[in-house]
């Protein structure tokens, strides 16, 4: 294939002719409360410990005001804003996730939110840039998966999304945003999944990088470099080097017509997605039968292979969250416990509490030829709860909330948000939710930022 009818050209064509008339409801719709579960989950995670420390180096190196940081009352560089946000709406693993990608699409969000606001884009002008971000990126995420996760690699597909959809924002016709996407592959990481799963505390800056590559990968195509038009498709390109294959027609299939978007999931709770199946039977038999933590005896999980690689891991009473949110054992623990898992349950104090630690240390994890055969389709978990007394609680989930077959309801989703937005930004957080489901008008996304600041 040429460098004008590539897998890269054809997305980069279909985000630049992408329209909002061409938009059906249910996408846009779909794109506004993405939208907002983004802004929530980077509210609270401003406020976390870690989050706390990165931005307090990056406030430190000076920047240009350009771009809002959520939470924080800093202004900063277009990338640096995206870089933090972008860090703050990963730390608490409540981000949304495209299940056929294996990855996290809202990682392009802090980068065109950072954009739109500088540029003085209108929120028509985002949830467009928006739909084309997620429409690149999933296409790209689902070629790569589970080539790139059986690799080792992660799924770097959002990095990618997110300078199609900032060059979009700059206004760049289609090869502009064709060079965007191969500039980005200049600054994309490639990112190993051990190292997202070890727990380290630096871990959210691989999300924060991701945006930061989009917009960086955007910026320098509109500065009128070019970069490489081929970096999906070519053989030696980004796809085939991450364990897909190149000329998969899923890349581009259904462009236009099939919206990958309507099939990104969200998050009830807080956590990897993997130990959600755990999480919601864990709630559902402590609130179903009154369960007393105390007396919890044993918890085993049945589940699939991927999720026993990835989050079968313990964690010892800490002072991060980051290492809870991807433990099986903890997040199931805190369910019992506390009926619930959102960011209250990574709180410092939580953290420590020794009847969550003792409950975790009672959690069994073992893989089912069932629930293999499940996967992807269903993320399904069976949880069998047995107390000191010898009562035995069984609860099975095929799908967790949130999924486009369980969807979490318009009440749940406002809930989520503003029990995230609130104590930051009190009584602005409602203003701010209007403004993000409102019929998208031409208000400008700084007005929208400007109500989400500390």
């Amino acid at each position: 294939m040429s460098e004008t009818t590539g897998a890269t050209a054809a997305l980069a064509g279909f985000a630049a002719g992408l329209r909002h008339d061409d938009l059906p409801e249910e996408v846009v719709a779909k794109a506004q409360v993405l939208l907002l579960d983004f802004l929530g989950v980077a509210l609270a995670g401003s406020r976390v410990p870690e989050v706390a420390a990165i931005t307090g180096l990056i406030r430190s190196r000076g920047g240009r005001p350009e771009a809002t940081v959520l939470g924080t009352g800093l202004a900063t560089s277009v990338p640096d804003a995206a870089y933090l946000n972008g860090c703050a709406s990963d730390v608490l693993e409540h981000q949304d996730g495209y299940r056929f990608g294996g990855f996290h699409p809202s990682h392009a969000l802090p980068a065109l939110l950072a954009v739109a606001e500088s540029t003085g884009a209108s929120l028509r002008d985002l949830v467009v840039a928006t739909v084309a971000a997620y429409e690149v990126a999933d296409r790209i995420g689902r070629v790569l998966h589970p080539g790139a996760t059986a690799k080792g690699w992660f799924p770097v597909a959002a990095g990618y999304g997110a300078a199609a959809g900032c060059a979009k924002l700059l206004g760049l016709d289609a090869a502009g945003i064709a060079s965007a996407m191969g500039a980005a592959g200049y600054f994309v990481p490639a990112v190993m999944i051990e190292q997202i799963f070890t727990g380290h505390t630096v871990k959210p800056a691989f999300a924060g990088q991701l945006a930061r590559a989009g917009v960086e990968g955007a910026l320098h195509a509109h500065a009128g470099l070019s970069g490489w038009p081929q970096v999906l498709e070519h053989p030696k390109g980004m796809i085939a080097l991450f364990g897909g294959a190149a000329g998969d027609p899923r890349l581009t299939d259904g462009l236009g017509t099939e919206w990958t978007i309507l099939e990104v999931h969200q998050k009830r709770f807080a956590g990897c997605r993997h130990t959600h199946g755990a999480a919601q039977a864990c709630v559902d038999l402590a609130t179903g039968h009154d369960l007393d933590p105390a007396e919890v005896a044993d918890i085993d999980v049945e589940t699939y292979d991927v999720a026993r690689i990835l989050v079968e891991r313990s964690v010892t009473p800490a002072e991060s969250a980051i290492p809870c949110t991807l433990s099986l054992p903890y997040v199931a623990a805190v369910a019992v416990v506390d009926r619930d898992v959102s960011g209250a349950q990574y709180a410092p104090g939580k953290l420590a509490d020794p009847l969550v630690h003792q409950v975790a240390s009672r959690v069994r994890i073992r893989v089912s030829d069932e629930m293999n055969a499940l996967y992807p389709e269903f993320t399904a978990t069976r949880v069998i709860v047995t107390t000191r007394g010898g009562e035995r609680y069984e609860s099975f989930v095929d799908l967790p909330a949130g999924d486009r077959r369980a969807p979490l309801s318009r009440e749940e989703l406002l809930g989520k948000f503003r029990g995230y937005a609130r104590p930051v930004a009190g009584e602005r957080a409602e203003r701010a939710a209007d403004l993000v489901l409102a019929p998208p008008g031409g208000t400008a996304v700084r007005e929208l930022t400007a109500l989400l600041t500390a």
